[in-house]
């Protein structure tokens, strides 16, 4: 008996192995075609982003576009009206205009990919502090090119903001010599065509294309927002609003000597007495920073964005973080007047190129394509 129940006992064993044997065939074949495996269930497929890649295009970057087209079309409309009638009351319009056309340029520029890099947007736009010597000699000379490197440093809303704000007396300036009246005609309706380029390239093919080019691979729709927005973060908001003017670039860069003429809008700061507006423009673009990342277009409607991305990903905790460094960043803003001073501001906008690159990338399975060691 002992014996008869060893071998019954061997036997069902041994069915009992095959039986799980088969359903583990079965579970990983299941896997195969599903795609889904223990070791790769957090890495998106190829198709995986659509949902984000067309809210992304849709309700973020185009609204953006044509938010910016309008402030330069009504800034255009501004400086028409000062140009034909120069005086108080129309200058102060202009840099009304000016103002609410700056604001809106900083969450374009964010956007500096595909259609907005082709056209040159940051570097025809925005680089400061400008050159005034070389600006009054293209004033002077009528020899401008809005579209070259040769001007890249008297041009866009810096080279505005020296003609609307640094002279004493804005009316007299402009009365003074219509080669500034005709420089600054030309320059803001340069921006404007600008604009209205960017508007129509987003909401042609490209519209369609960035939406198709799914995946995370380089040269992908999400690497290329990722890796290329993160750039232009560390290039033109952590190093040119914040670290150029208070003496810092790069974390792990040695100081250097701060230059408080080196904020954006310089000018007006002078002439207005405070960095109010600088400190505007700064916040303006972690703003669209932050939308790109929880995929809020212009009405702050909360559609899928990356950090929901991360939350289908079980990592709420990493969401979080981000979430919280871009809060810190705002109370950092909120808790000065002037970009100037201690290095906690620089600090924090820092801290969210840290997380980006050590947690944000790499649980989307994206590269960090620029290869550069600075986010630690």
């Amino acid at each position: 008996m002992i014996r008869g129940n060893t071998k019954n006992t061997f036997t069902l064993g041994v069915l009992s192995l095959m039986v799980l044997a088969v359903l583990s065939l079965s579970s990983c074949k299941e896997d195969d075609e599903t795609g889904i495996t223990d070791d790769n269930q957090n890495q998106p497929s190829a198709t995986d982003f659509n949902d984000l890649l067309t809210n992304q295009v849709n309700e973020v970057i185009i609204p953006t576009m044509v938010t910016y087209q309008s402030k330069m079309a009504s800034f255009t409309n501004a400086v028409n009206g000062f140009t034909t009638q120069i005086d108080s009351s129309n200058l102060q319009i202009t840099r009304n205009a000016f103002k609410e056309a700056y604001l809106a340029y900083q969450a374009a520029a964010v956007h500096n990919y595909y259609a907005t890099a082709n056209a040159g947007l940051v570097e025809n736009t925005n680089l400061y502090p400008i050159d005034p010597s070389m600006l009054n000699d293209f004033i002077s000379n009528r020899s401008y090119n809005f579209g070259t490197t040769a001007q890249m440093r008297a041009n866009g809303f810096p080279a505005l903001d020296y003609m609307l704000y640094q002279p004493t007396d804005g009316v007299a300036y402009f009365q003074a010599d219509g080669n500034r009246v005709d420089f600054l005609k030309a320059l803001v309706a340069s921006m404007k065509s600008k604009a209205d380029d960017l508007v129509a390239a987003w909401s042609g093919n490209l519209q369609t294309n960035f939406v198709s080019n799914g995946g995370t691979a380089l040269g992908s729709s999400i690497s290329v927002q990722l890796n290329d927005g993160l750039i232009y973060y560390e290039d033109h908001i952590r190093e040119s609003k914040v670290g150029f003017p208070i003496g810092k670039s790069g974390p792990n860069d040695s100081p250097f000597a701060a230059d408080p003429t080196k904020i954006e809008g310089y000018y007006q700061s002078v002439a207005e007495g405070n960095e109010g507006f600088t400190l505007q423009l700064l916040r303006a673009s972690i703003e669209e920073m932050e939308d790109l990342y929880l995929g809020k277009g212009n009405l702050q409607v909360d559609g899928i964005g990356y950090d929901d991305m991360l939350l289908i990903r079980n990592q709420a905790t990493v969401n979080q973080d981000i979430k919280n460094y871009f809060a810190a960043i705002y109370t950092e803003i909120n808790e000065r007047n002037s970009i100037n001073g201690n290095e906690e501001l620089y600090n924090s906008v820092q801290a969210l190129v840290t997380i980006y690159k050590s947690d944000l990338l790499p649980l989307l399975n994206v590269q960090d394509a620029d290869g550069l060691n600075d986010g630690d």
